[in-house]
């Protein structure tokens, strides 16, 4: 029986140290769980921590790449803009400089550029910068400008036998100044168109944009005006002086204004060509007096050889009429340079030879009014020989009134 009283004793204290050992495992296993929770904390704060650490970093990294590209944008933008305001300065400038210019070019074929000696040039503006630019241009220019600066009036003086209006023509750009002698004031030329409906006299000077000037040139102009038909035939131009009176051809043959006059031609041919229509061919002094007009020129447009009047410096012959300016007082043309032409008058120094008139297309001074050689032979055909056709008036009564000729074949 104590046996039994002492195993239901011990069975309680048994069961006691059961829960006080499960109690103990519950506690531990709570303080381990405890404790890895605490450890998952802490990680957890850490990555957190590097997260945010990371974080700030990338943003930090952002922020000063975009500020540094901003302000290389901005540096970028004021250069851009100081180039700009250069580049617009600049061509501010120039058109500053072509106003100036504009401001006293006439409207067509008279510019005016603004002279070198005349533009004040400063190295501390970009204004007087490009002036300068400008003004060596132009010099560098100039100085590779060999051409002499010519200026003419369209249609040239002589005789007309209508009212004309006229245009001034140059060579190059320039400034052009005209008056009618009697006036006082010059009237710069802008392209209008001068009309002159009387006899009178214009003058004329220029100057390029280097500065070079045309002498003073004079164009005398005779209005005749009438209302009688010419008695030349079409093409032909008539010559009347003191006792001489016919008709002569306004261009070498074959009379045509634009095409190349014919050449390599000999007397006996030329004399032949112009009975086939009905004409002769010019006597030497019918053509002087055609070429010189009443008032005895030297040339066919005044006393003064004009280097770029007629083609007197060319390396061939020139169409008919390309030179208007080189016209006789009785409106023919070609008369000096081109070619030389046949005439029916034998030399006084040698009766087998035949007068040849005026000078070719390199004759230079020596293509006067009065030019006369005879050392072409009349059979021979000869390069820069040509001709052009006289005929004479008919009288009232139908027949032909006859003039001095030269002697036949």
């Amino acid at each position: 029986m104590q046996k039994r009283l002492n195993e239901k004793s011990e069975k309680p204290r048994k069961n006691w140290v059961k829960y006080v050992i499960l109690l103990l495992l519950l506690l531990l296993l709570l303080f381990l769980l405890l404790r890895f929770l605490s450890i998952q904390s802490q990680r957890g704060k850490a990555d957190l921590t590097s997260v945010s650490d990371s974080s700030s970093f990338v943003t930090d990294t952002i922020n000063d790449t975009v500020t540094d590209t901003i302000d290389s944008l901005a540096v970028d933008s004021c250069r851009l803009q100081d180039s700009l305001a250069s580049l617009q300065e600049r061509l501010d400038s120039l058109e500053r400089v072509k106003a100036k210019k504009k401001s006293t070019i006439p409207a067509k074929k008279t510019d005016t550029v603004v002279q070198q000696d005349t533009v004040k040039r400063d190295s501390t503006t970009a204004e007087d910068s490009s002036d300068s630019v400008v003004v060596d241009s132009l010099a560098d220019l100039c100085a590779k400008d060999t051409v002499a600066l010519w200026v003419y009036p369209e249609p040239s003086g002589g005789l007309h036998r209508k009212t004309i209006s006229v245009s001034m023509i140059s060579n190059k750009e320039c400034n052009i100044f005209y008056r009618f002698i009697g006036d006082e004031q010059w009237v710069s030329y802008s392209g209008e168109k001068i009309s002159i409906d009387s006899t009178s006299t214009l003058q004329y000077k220029a100057t390029d944009s280097c500065g070079n000037q045309m002498q003073l040139r004079e164009e005398y102009y005779e209005i005749e005006v009438s209302d009688k038909e010419s008695p030349c035939l079409p093409g032909m131009e008539l010559v009347k002086f003191g006792n001489s009176e016919f008709c002569i051809d306004r261009y070498e043959w074959p009379n045509k204004k634009g095409v190349i006059p014919e050449s390599y031609i000999s007397l006996y041919q030329a004399m032949d060509s112009c009975y086939s229509v009905g004409k002769r061919l010019c006597t030497s002094e019918e053509w002087m007096l055609a070429c010189s007009g009443p008032h005895t020129w030297s040339y066919p447009y005044g006393q003064v050889y004009e280097r770029y009047a007629c083609a007197t410096h060319e390396k061939k012959v020139s169409v008919s009429g390309s030179r208007p300016e080189c016209r006789s007082f009785f409106g023919v043309y070609d008369m000096s340079g081109s070619l030389l032409e046949w005439t029916s008058t034998r030399a006084e120094a040698n009766r087998h030879f035949y007068y040849v008139m005026g000078g070719f297309w390199e004759s230079g001074p020596q293509s006067g009014c009065s030019e006369k050689r005879y050392s072409y032979f009349p059979e021979n055909q000869h390069n820069p020989v040509g001709f052009r056709c006289c005929s004479d008036l008919p009288d009232r009564s139908g027949d032909i009134k006859k003039v001095q000729k030269g002697s036949k074949r």
